[in-house]
């Protein structure tokens, strides 16, 4: 007997936000491919914009619906977190699901719900899904739960961590399919023991891989039509660039004291993007030693700004404070940017699945002192013309397997699966 056809999808992210806002750009952009490939799409995000303290629903209304573009977005009020607590963003993540499930009847009724998030320690979205027929998906966009023991945050063997695994573990084996953004998936789920094989409840056949992207139509259009009047972006020195949250995970002093090293150098310019608890702290340390080749820039700047930014680098910088995080491989959206920008890439820790390393488009790999991250950077500034031109190049052509329209035609194509 075969299956209903899927027509009317539901993306729920919770962190997703509007075009305007949005940095992480998978779910408006899976929704915007959908849309014009014939499917009824509709974007379910939280009301609290991460990391920038804003709230788009100020009164007491439960959502609110919007429309971006061709996007069809609903933002459910949640409380706002920004510089709160963890235990404030574990009850918003909360709010957000149940809220959704409690109001899920005031929307049409999906065919089919693709979750990018979900609480801790449950799923309620999963249940309301499976009591309604309503054929499920869980998106990984991270190695969830295990980013907390590798960036420190808690021990493995806290009973927390063991809840976590035990929901992960269910989703995986519970839905319909599993669409997963960071290439090791299959080889964690062997080592978890998770898979069938192991004697685990998962079906490796249901996992499929498609990892973040870059909009390149977008990305070309930006970098031209929107652009910054900025000193530093149009000066004759070679800018390395740094863009993203400035946190202990990211390990930007790292970054610092590597360009410390360069202080002499009148051709070079360090540039940092971005905002976090560690900023200050940087800032200090930079006006303290004087280093006037590294500079600080704008805190946040609007997404269609970032291909223009990015684009005037000469190298690009991933940086983090541990390999352990990226043992099943990474899908920063930023390094797809950076993909994009046609800019050779420095990334300090070594990454399993590499693209920068399979497609010799810069380096990745462990550098644990400020000199040997200097000799990274000086190996690629030590390129000839023709050598930097030829990674250039070769970087563009990267972007091109992780084009978001092309990413969603691999979608659709597990959506079709469903349906058979």
């Amino acid at each position: 007997m075969s299956q209903k056809r899927i027509e009317t999808i539901w993306l729920v992210n919770k962190y997703a936000m509007p075009p305007q806002y949005e940095s992480r750009l998978r779910t408006i952009k899976f929704a915007h491919y959908l849309t014009q490939a014939g499917y009824k799409v509709y974007v379910f995000g939280s009301s609290v914009m991460h990391n920038m303290g804003i709230n788009l629903i100020e009164d007491g209304k439960s959502y609110i619906k919007k429309k971006y573009g061709d996007i069809n977005f609903v933002h459910i009020k949640t409380l706002n977190y920004y510089k709160s607590s963890g235990i404030a963003r574990i009850l918003s993540d909360l709010q957000f699901h149940y809220k959704l499930c409690s109001i899920a009847n005031h929307f049409e009724k999906p065919d089919l719900i693709v979750a990018s998030t979900y609480p801790y320690f449950c799923n309620p979205l999963m249940d309301y899904a499976k009591k309604n027929r309503i054929k499920y998906i869980t998106e990984s966009l991270d190695v969830y739960p295990d980013n907390f023991v590798d960036f420190g945050l808690i021990n493995p063997l806290n009973p927390l961590m063991k809840r976590m695994y035990r929901i992960a573990k269910r989703n995986y084996a519970e839905s319909d399919f599993s669409v997963i953004s960071w290439p090791g998936c299959y080889q964690y789920m062997i080592n978890k023991k998770w898979d069938k094989d192991s004697g685990g409840p998962v079906d490796l056949k249901k996992i499929f891989y498609i990892n973040n992207g870059v909009d390149l139509n977008d990305f070309n259009k930006w970098k031209e039509e929107n652009t910054l009047d900025d000193i530093d972006l149009k000066s004759d020195k070679k800018r390395i660039t740094y863009l993203g949250s400035v946190r202990l995970v990211n390990n930007v002093m790292q970054f610092i004291k590597a360009a410390e090293l360069f202080a002499d150098r009148d051709d070079l310019l360090f540039l940092i993007f971005g905002d976090g608890p560690d900023r200050i702290l940087l800032e200090d340390y930079c006006k303290k030693h004087n280093l006037r080749n590294i500079k600080f820039k704008d805190k946040w700047i609007d997404p269609k700004l970032v291909p223009y930014v990015v684009s005037q680098s000469y190298i690009n910088i991933l940086n983090y404070v541990s390999s352990d995080f990226a043992k099943y491989g990474i899908s920063s959206s930023k390094m797809f940017q950076y993909f994009a920008a046609g800019k050779p890439i420095l990334c300090n820790i070594n990454i399993l699945y590499c693209p920068i390393t399979a497609n010799n488009i810069g380096i990745a790999r462990e550098l644990t002192t400020p000199e040997s991250y200097a000799a990274a950077i000086d190996c690629l500034l030590s390129l000839s013309s023709d050598e930097y031109n030829a990674m250039c190049e070769r970087v563009y052509n990267t972007a091109k397997e992780y084009d978001y329209e092309y990413l969603t035609n691999k979608f659709i194509g597990i959506i079709k699966k469903l349906e058979q």
